[in-house]
């Protein structure tokens, strides 16, 4: 298997298997020590939580402390009470490089001839395992297989890796990653051990932003942690695309509901619509349904319990004030359903921009 950036992978920042010590998921990291501590070790882990968690972070860490395993024995000092490895040992030179015989990372390959990533994992990729289960371990120890995601394995795939589960190898784990694990197959879920990964609170978010990007001003990352809801991953990649202004640009529309400042709105639209403003689309259609859905929660919880920022309760009151939660809903439904059109048939970037905020302003 190749050690490429994954599909989605963040350019610029460290790729999961290098990250060290992992912030906000001790529960996941004691429960998984447990198991390996007690003996009855499960051979596979269905790792799940939103994307951007960390799972693919926790899967590489979980992989490190078993190639660093001697044998089956617990060591010198006793079990093992968390999953530090030593930097200086020789696994983790070989899995920084990518080259560790006894690791395998299933996911979606690099097509040549299209010049991007295959959609799915496919069912060649899954039966190619069998040359690394082939392998024998030259020190007895684990061999580890990581799934990213098993999301992306199309039907046939999920059939034949679910075969391998059924019958796996001797002293061989799996970490399957998933986004929604709700969408496997139930006999793939059966037969792994649910890990969920629970979002990061906010001050362990902001620990890991301020990690990897330490120039970040606090007024963007109180900005971030809220629109990453506990990703850390969504929060980078928000950050990449301007997310914050892009936020801070629909609240200032949203002020005037409901009517909106003509000059700004086409600006934003014309902006987004223009050759290069892809990114700033992509961040627009999805910062606008996941802002109406908060404003919906906001409006039937009364704000209460939930971190905002700057004037977004006064915009959200104003809102709130015009039109029901009920109406809220319906708009919601329909810009992801415009959101879904408008990539299936090519729609027009900018109208789908002007359609997104004029619809909210309709009786």
């Amino acid at each position: 298997m190749s050690e490429e950036p994954t599909a989605d992978a963040l350019e610029g920042f460290p790729h999961p298997r290098d990250s060290g010590a992992l912030i906000g998921h001790h529960a996941a990291e004691t429960e998984f020590l447990a198991s390996f501590n007690g003996g009855r070790f499960h051979h596979a882990w269905l790792i799940s939580g939103k994307m951007g968690i960390g799972k693919a972070s926790f899967a590489y860490r979980a992989a490190r402390f078993l190639l660093s395993q001697e044998g089956s024995g617990s060591g010198l000092f006793g079990p093992p009470d968390s999953l530090d490895t030593p930097a200086d040992h020789p696994a983790v030179a070989l899995m920084n490089a990518g080259s560790h015989p006894g690791l395998a990372v299933l996911r979606r390959q690099y097509d040549p001839k299209g010049k991007k990533h295959f959609k799915v994992i496919r069912i060649n990729d899954v039966r190619s395992l069998s040359n690394f289960f082939g392998l024998k371990s030259s020190d007895g120890g684990w061999r580890v297989v990581i799934v990213d995601t098993v999301d992306d394995m199309n039907v046939s795939a999920a059939n034949a890796f679910l075969k391998i589960l059924e019958e796996p190898p001797a002293r061989t784990i799996f970490f399957l990653l998933s986004h929604t694990p709700a969408g496997l197959l139930p006999t793939i879920r059966s037969r792994c051990r649910m890990l969920p990964l629970k979002p990061l609170e906010d001050q362990d978010l902001k620990t890991v932003l301020t990690s990897l990007s330490p120039d970040l001003a606090d007024h963007d990352l109180d900005i971030l942690a809220v629109l990453a809801e506990g990703s850390p991953g969504q929060a980078l990649r928000l950050q990449q695309a301007g997310g914050t202004q892009v936020f801070l640009s629909m609240l200032e529309l949203f002020n005037g509901y409901p009517h909106f400042s003509p000059d700004k709105l086409h600006g934003l639209a014309d902006a987004a619509g223009k050759k290069g403003g892809e990114t700033l689309y992509d961040v627009l259609t999805t910062v606008f349904p996941w802002w109406i859905s908060r404003l919906v929660r906001g409006i039937s919880t009364g704000f209460d319990g939930t971190v905002y920022v700057q004037n977004e309760t006064d915009v959200m009151n104003r809102l709130a004030s015009h039109q029901s939660v009920a109406f809220w809903i319906d708009i919601w439904e329909k810009s992801n359903h415009l959101i879904n059109r408008a990539e299936s048939v090519n729609l027009d970037r900018k109208q789908v921009v002007l359609d997104l905020f004029l619809s909210t302003a309709r009786k």
